[in-house]
């Protein structure tokens, strides 16, 4: 009751206030009657000649994607039959029920693919049907499960390119194409090869080119050199380079280049070595990221600093080899347990869409590893940690085996500074986000 009458005076005073302005000639606007200073009173000075407010400065335009890449993905024979369900019809869906929410969460998923997806039709070289090692054929379903889990794009730049000849790598590609995953490292025709696949992602443009240091002794067909981008050892670095240049002319923001290489394949360090001085030249004339493939193990992370034109630094990171996204290889049929564990780059890469300056502004990593008793589930091992040995199908005491093998992986991929290295990268990205704000 008492608030209704405190309402009706108020609004009595409001009347009488009105009523005697204007008989006064004076008229008291609302915004005046309520503009009471700090200390409580009415503020009685003219509006018009207080101080404009200063033009707020426009924030800097700074966008920001997030792209994850994994490594190996080579099924063999065992899992194309246990992937069998009937005649003409395979499911490799189980792989990735529970790796699938890292890949969708991202903005870009890229893979390296070291299969044909021929069919079973095509036969080369005395080899038939579905086969695993030494040349891999799979069923289609296989790239159809990594659509649905979240891979967008794969490199075919590897060893076994060719493993059904030039005929079945036209068909992988037409199926890959065909179900909405975007391809690199081989290549229909000339045309196609001469211009770097580049993915934009919220105005970031992403140049991603693939090579191979072999293709296990098949020959590249005469006349069809565009087919697969190829150079032995990496000896020669020349066509990357001007590739590079390329990708640079045709608008790209940051390039990657996924590099097929090694002599061993059993081996936690690059082999040779000079493949960290290809590395490195190759950060120096315009790289922002160096993606290894094709050694089993995980190897290590290594970061180059090289100076821009205006002077500062710029970043490259070079993982040499992310080891074993998806496979049947095991120990003791190999030479040791890494084999059945891979590394997952999680990259962040921004750009400053009013210079154009773009770089990496963060990186992570998940280590997997292939659960070959449960339809060769890809397990992130951080969330098997955190979970319960049953919930992954597994013992305690495999779980303690996995901390010590995880830990050792880990060990791989620090080998060459990769964290130390981490933080001065980040406060060369943390400049230039300060650079776009002072500006």
């Amino acid at each position: 009751m008492r608030r209704i009458l405190f309402i009706a005076t108020f609004i009595a005073l409001l009347v009488f206030a009105f009523f005697i302005g204007t008989k006064t000639e004076v008229i008291f606007p609302l915004n005046t009657l309520f503009n009471r200073t700090a200390a409580g009173t009415i503020d009685e000075s003219d509006p018009g000649d207080a101080e404009p407010y200063p033009e707020e400065e426009p924030e800097p335009d700074l966008r920001t994607v997030n792209v994850v890449i994994v490594g190996n993905i080579f099924p063999h024979l065992p899992q194309i039959e246990q992937a069998y369900v009937e005649e003409g019809l395979y499911d490799f869906r189980p792989s990735f029920e529970i790796i699938a929410p890292l890949l969708q969460a991202a903005d870009l998923a890229i893979g390296d693919l070291e299969t044909s997806q021929a069919g079973p039709d095509i036969s080369f070289i005395g080899y038939s049907g579905y086969s695993g090692f030494p040349c891999f054929n799979t069923p289609q379903e296989l790239s159809v499960a990594l659509q649905e889990a979240g891979i967008d794009i794969l490199t075919l730049a590897n060893n076994h390119a060719l493993d059904r000849g030039l005929d079945g790598l036209m068909v992988t590609l037409d199926h890959l194409r065909r179900i909405g995953i975007r391809t690199f490292g081989a290549y229909k025709s000339q045309e196609e090869r001469d211009i770097p696949l580049i993915v934009e992602r919220d105005g970031i443009k992403i140049a991603l080119i693939g090579y191979t240091f072999s293709t296990n002794g098949i020959p590249v067909p005469e006349g069809h050199e565009y087919c697969v981008n190829f150079t032995p050892g990496f000896e020669d670095i020349t066509p990357i380079i001007a590739d590079i240049e390329t990708a640079r002319n045709n608008g790209a923001d940051l390039v990657a280049i996924f590099t097929h290489w090694g002599d061993a394949e059993y081996a936690a360090e690059p082999q040779p070595q000079y493949l960290r001085q290809v590395a490195a030249e190759l950060a120096s004339v315009g790289a922002d990221l160096i993606i290894g493939g094709h050694a089993k193990f995980v190897q290590p992370i290594e970061w180059f600093f090289n100076e821009r034109e205006d002077g500062t630094e710029r970043t490259t990171l070079a993982i040499y080899a992310q080891g074993t996204f998806l496979s049947n290889q095991h120990y003791p049929n190999n030479p040791s347990p890494h084999v059945e564990y891979g590394l997952i780059l999680d990259l962040d890469l921004t750009k400053n869409m009013d210079s154009g300056e773009a770089w990496i502004s963060g990186v992570d990593y998940e280590i997997t590893w292939v659960h070959r008793l449960w339809r060769h589930r890809i397990l992130p091992l951080s969330a098997v940690f955190a979970g319960s040995p049953q919930e992954y199908n597994l013992t305690e005491s495999k779980v303690e085996e996995l901390k010590t093998w995880h830990q050792r992986t880990i060990d791989n991929a620090e080998a060459y500074g990769y964290s130390v290295a981490k933080a001065r990268a980040l406060e060369i990205s943390e400049s230039l986000f300060d650079k776009a704000h002072s500006n």
